[in-house]
């Protein structure tokens, strides 16, 4: 009988202790997927690949075409730039798509880039159209970042739009230890 009472309370005990716990999504439901450089990702209509990560000074010809959307930049800082195909899925055409980059570095430095799509010349791609199973090559930046050194690399992207993302794919996907071209 006392065995019975005990493992009752213990119940009760976990139970009221687990009700306690507050709501939030534990840290690793919030991760989402990793990708690597060139692996395809989806996110709202469009499939997604980084082909390319560049860093360039705020004097760079692109720098100064993004920067009325991007940003501005102080030296030492300058560009993180990405290349990155994309492709319409959807059964409709689109504006040329949004996404928003955070990029972190070793030493905690962390930045959200403009959600903007540029061209590879800095120009914003804002009234571009993308028709069903078409694909354009688009330039994302984030303004006002260091350098990538061997000291203070690029340590992880997270790549998301501010939207959901389309139902069975997650709402953010990760890059660890993204490879920064010179």
């Amino acid at each position: 009988m006392i065995r019975a009472f005990t493992i009752l309370c213990a119940l009760a005990l976990s139970s009221s202790v687990a009700l306690a716990a507050p709501s939030v999504p534990g840290r690793g439901q919030m991760k989402g997927d990793i990708v690597k450089m060139n692996q395809q990702f989806h996110i709202t209509g469009y499939n997604y690949r980084i082909k390319a990560i560049r860093w360039v000074p705020a004097t760079d010809p692109f720098a100064q075409g993004a920067s009325s959307y991007a940003g501005t930049a102080t030296a030492p800082n300058g560009y993180l730039v990405f290349e990155v195909p994309a492709k319409n899925t959807q059964s409709e055409e689109d504006w040329a798509p949004n996404l928003t980059v955070t990029a972190l570095y070793k030493d905690g430095t962390m930045a959200d880039g403009d959600q903007t799509p540029f061209s590879k010349t800095g120009n914003p791609l804002t009234s571009r159209k993308v028709f069903p199973g078409q694909g354009i090559t688009v330039y994302y930046t984030i303004a006002n970042v260091p350098q990538p050194t061997k000291d203070n690399p690029l340590v992880k992207l997270i790549l998301k739009y501010t939207a959901n993302n389309d139902p069975g794919y997650p709402p953010v996907y990760r890059l660890l230890h993204p490879v920064v071209s010179p």
